[in-house]
């Protein structure tokens, strides 16, 4: 549907690769400059965005498609030492009526040591302070590619190897951190409290080709020269129109089940497979794993279980795991409501083996369920081609 909007031609040319820079860093630095970044979760576009650059503002507008198609467009102004000076964010619904409000707004100020936004339309708006430490980066989540780069463009115009800044997100008030890294001429590491990238940069420091290796936000993203946003903006509500939003990018689901007398709850995000490979690469092998998507899976029961010769006391636990190419161990930890970047291995009250096998067909959705039976029943995860099982039973009270 989005090649037959834009055309065979268009569509092609706009996934080029971006030009290669010219001029020395300082210089790309201060002469104004365009761009655009197109990002994908797995084989599905999920964004494009065009920029310009110009001094210290930073002007940009972005067409996305979650949790519905929706555009934004945000400008920056900053000092030449990448202190916030002047932030409008406004995000308005492409196939409203001529006229209709925005859906979002946030206008931000700044003095030396704090934000003063207002964020949200007419009666509606708040003020939002923030204390922010100096150069604290300020990042919008559905689209941070342009202060990441540039922040790559100040880490090639020094000779330091690293560079690593305060960091807040629109809309919120705790001060995170963001930090690069050079890994070599042409690549560079990205990392904040919950991502890490791996990023291809040319001489300048702009990101040409980004990649997920760690975190929630399994983005990537390509640098090239121009997008028609106006056509692709047309597209995506025309897909959304004939198939339903996007939605969440991984939706929140819970299982309620009796087994064998147990009331078993658990709370849990549910990432699509997109046309990646899960287990060994989107999971790795051998690594701790929030079973699911964003916040960490949640657990609770209120009889005591027997699963494989461990005993669960009643209770509200979190659980992850940890995949093998031969095996999955579930781990149950004591902490609940945390991200799920935030495994914390000092509360793992239990760790346990459950068996694998092969699905007959794949599920596109990670998926947890019980099959319960009178003297307890079984937990499955199941993910693509993978199944991971563990029988239980329910202890007397």
């Amino acid at each position: 549907m989005l090649r037959k909007a834009l055309g065979t031609a268009a569509f092609l040319s706009m996934g080029l690769v971006g030009a290669a820079a010219s001029g020395a860093a300082a210089a790309a630095a201060t002469a104004p400059e365009s761009g655009a970044f197109i990002v994908r979760l797995g084989r599905d576009m999920v964004g494009v965005q065009s920029f310009r650059r110009d001094g210290g503002t930073v002007d940009v507008h972005q067409a996305g498609r979650t949790p519905r198609v929706l555009q934004r467009h945000i400008v920056y102004d900053m000092a030449d030492d990448g202190t916030m000076r002047h932030f409008s964010f406004t995000v308005t619904d492409p196939t409203a009526a001529a006229g209709a409000p925005p859906v979002q707004q946030v206008d931000a100020t700044f003095s030396a040591d704090s934000m003063l936004a207002t964020v949200g339309l007419g009666a509606n708006a708040k003020p939002l302070h923030v204390a922010m430490p100096p150069r604290t980066v300020l990042l919008v989540g559905s689209s941070p590619w342009e202060m990441y780069e540039g922040l790559s463009e100040r880490l090639a115009a020094q000779k330091a190897d690293s560079l690593r800044r305060p960091a807040v997100y629109v809309g919120g008030e705790a001060i995170y951190w963001v930090a690069l890294r050079r890994l070599g001429r042409d690549s560079i590491e990205i990392e904040n409290a919950f991502d890490v990238y791996h990023a291809k940069v040319d001489r300048v420091g702009h990101l040409l080709h980004i990649r997920p290796l760690h975190g929630t936000q399994q983005f990537t993203v390509d640098r090239v020269v121009s997008v028609d946003l106006a056509a692709y903006t047309a597209a995506f509500a025309a897909d959304e129109k004939r198939a339903g939003a996007m939605g969440a990018l991984s939706t929140r689901d819970t299982v309620k089940v009796s087994a064998g007398g147990a009331a078993l709850w658990i709370d849990y995000g549910r990432p699509a497979k997109r046309g990646r490979e899960v287990f060994g690469a989107l999971v790795p092998w051998n690594a701790v794993w929030r079973t699911g998507a964003n916040a960490a899976t949640q657990f609770k029961t209120d009889r005591a279980l027997s699963m494989n010769g461990t005993t669960v006391p009643a209770g509200f636990y979190s659980l992850w795991s940890i995949p093998t190419p031969t095996g999955t161990k579930l781990v149950i930890n004591g902490q609940t409501g945390q991200w799920g970047t935030e495994h914390d291995p000092a509360k793992d009250l239990y760790t346990i083996d459950m068996n694998v096998s092969a699905l007959a067909q794949p599920f596109e959705h990670f998926t947890i369920s019980v099959e319960p039976n009178d003297s307890g029943g079984v937990l499955r995860l199941d993910w693509d081609t993978r199944r991971s099982e563990l029988a239980f039973k329910t202890l007397p009270n």
